[in-house]
């Protein structure tokens, strides 16, 4: 680095440290003009360039760092991070192979590696790298659950299990583990964690994080155990906790939720055509309505890739908007839908879902949460399949109420809340379904367990293809479900799920109030 840019670095770095974003995006900016291998320059200008709210350079700016060569581990691993940010898995693949990044880092930093692609789905890249992980270091607890987590996607139970118990027989305080494992292991009188969840959840000083995992843990083991009360109180303090971490503007729900119907109106949610090889199907519905379930069913058939949960389709909203947003959409994202380019949308999503839909006919996309954008979606893929999940109202608010989430659903941790998120669903999907006749594919939750192969016939004609009795084979072995019914879809098709909420009936006055008030009851 010439002298120059020694000057050009420092001055960056007391911009950035002063928080003047476009100073330091002029300093970065003029170092790599000069020396487009200078990878911290690369790797700060993206981030000064986020601070200022523009997308589309700051992915750029990853991407230029991405092409650099030689570059250490640690800077290696920090240019991998960039790109999981903006949902580039093609280029984040290509990055890893090409540089050999894997089996260059430590192994803590290794597993770090390896939760990029375990959210992304990769779990078989995952696997390799955490066993070569422990091989290092057989003592490191989040390894073994790492190791417990994919073993759990790929529904290896027993195997998981034994993975999660050795991070806990080395870090006995292990919270995030306690949660996993109550949901996986066979919690029984003879066998149980419940002494133990009592004596962590009694310690003082614990984080909001910790008290939320340790206390959904105790709420699925004394479930299992039929200690209704004891699981609720359990389930309500893990709530308390969670509702500290992840806080929720119910009035800012609405408001985004507003304006897309304003902005998708009938004659502005049609689109052209595009061909393309490869079709997408979204699966959307509220967490804990099935869409685990419909999946499995549907990569049965040999047309259809299974993609899990992705964020690819928000992502080429961001990059058409020009804005980061968090989570599925915000209302400035809103705001600027009138002028996006949609079939850009659209080819951008279908090449970045290449690589998930491994050649077949159909892609499955399994975000819950893209109901809220269904608009766009038939906007940029009008040959896309919209397939969405409904499932009992109580039922599925209680389900959510139970489920801890790791960054979504935060209105899932208050009754109230979370009955006025489901009517707000409720009241989109009527939209969705009037500006986009004959698009909109319903499916009822108990109609599918209750009597599958009827289902999966009307499922798979609606989306083009022939049935497949394999189709009805969700406990098969093939496959990685990376959702919170990872382990309960590997037992079958169950017909047993629904009323769960009675045994709670009592404690469950303010949600079931505010239901029949929405009239859902």
């Amino acid at each position: 680095m010439s002298n120059k840019q020694q000057a050009l670095w420092q001055q960056g770095q007391r911009h950035t440290q002063h928080q003047q974003w476009r100073q330091a995006v002029a300093s970065y900016e003029a170092i790599v003009e000069h020396d487009r291998s200078f990878l911290p320059a690369w790797l700060e200008l993206s981030s000064a360039r986020e601070k200022l709210d523009v997308y589309r350079e700051s992915l750029h700016a990853v991407l230029a760092a991405a092409k650099v060569d030689g570059v250490p581990p640690m800077a290696g691993l920090a240019v991998a991070r960039r790109l999981r940010r903006f949902e580039a898995l093609p280029e984040l693949q290509a990055y890893i192979e090409r540089t050999g990044l894997a089996m260059k880092l430590s192994p803590e930093k290794l597993i770090d590696l390896a939760s990029f692609f375990a959210s992304a789905g990769d779990h078989d890249k995952t696997l390799i790298w955490i066993e070569h992980a422990l091989k290092l270091r057989p003592d490191l607890a989040e390894a073994h659950n790492m190791h417990g987590l994919v073993l759990m996607f790929a529904g290896r139970s027993e195997e998981s299990v034994a993975a999660f118990e050795r991070a806990l027989k080395i870090r006995p305080t292990f919270a995030a583990v306690y949660s996993v494992l109550s949901r996986v292991a066979r919690n029984t009188p003879e066998r149980n964690r419940v002494d133990a969840l009592r004596r962590l959840l009694a310690q003082p000083n614990l984080t909001a994080k910790d008290e939320g995992h340790l206390g959904y843990a105790l709420h699925n083991e004394l479930h299992d155990l039929g200690d209704y009360d004891g699981a609720w109180e359990a389930l309500a303090r893990g709530c308390r906790a969670r509702r500290i971490e992840q806080p929720y503007d119910h009035p800012q729900t609405m408001a985004v939720f507003d304006a897309l119907r304003s902005t998708f109106d009938a004659g502005f949610s049609c689109g052209g055509p595009i061909e393309d090889p490869m079709t997408p199907i979204f699966i959307v519905g509220m967490h804990r309505s099935g869409t685990t379930l419909l999946e499995r069913i549907l990569s049965g058939h040999p047309d259809v890739a299974d993609a899990g949960e992705t964020y690819t389709f928000p992502a080429q909203l961001r990059y058409a908007a020009d804005h980061f947003c968090r989570g599925i959409v915000d209302a400035t994202l809103v705001e600027r839908a009138r002028g996006f380019d949609y079939p850009a949308i659209g080819r951008g999503f279908l090449d970045a879902m290449r690589t998930r839909g491994r050649g077949r006919a159909f892609v499955t996309e399994k975000q819950n949460p893209n109901f809220i954008l269904l608009g766009p979606i038939a906007k940029a893929l009008p040959q896309a399949r919209l397939l969405h999940m409904r499932r009992d109202p109580a039922d599925t608010c209680f389900s959510n109420l139970r489920t801890l989430f790791t960054t979504e659903a935060s209105y899932s941790y208050d009754q109230v809340e979370m009955a006025d998120y489901y009517k707000a669903y409720r009241d989109l999907m009527d939209h969705w379904r009037e500006v986009l006749p004959g698009r909109v594919f319903d499916i009822d939750y108990d109609a599918m367990v209750s009597e599958p192969e009827a289902q999966a016939r009307r499922i798979a004609a609606h989306c083009g293809f022939d049935f497949r009795p394999d189709m009805l084979e969700v406990g098969r072995g093939s496959g990685m479900v990376a959702t919170a019914s990872s382990n309960q879809v590997r037992k079958g098709i169950l017909t047993n799920r629904g009323g769960l909420w009675r045994a709670y009936e009592r404690h469950l006055g303010p949600m079931l109030d505010r239901l029949a008030t929405h009239g859902l009851l």
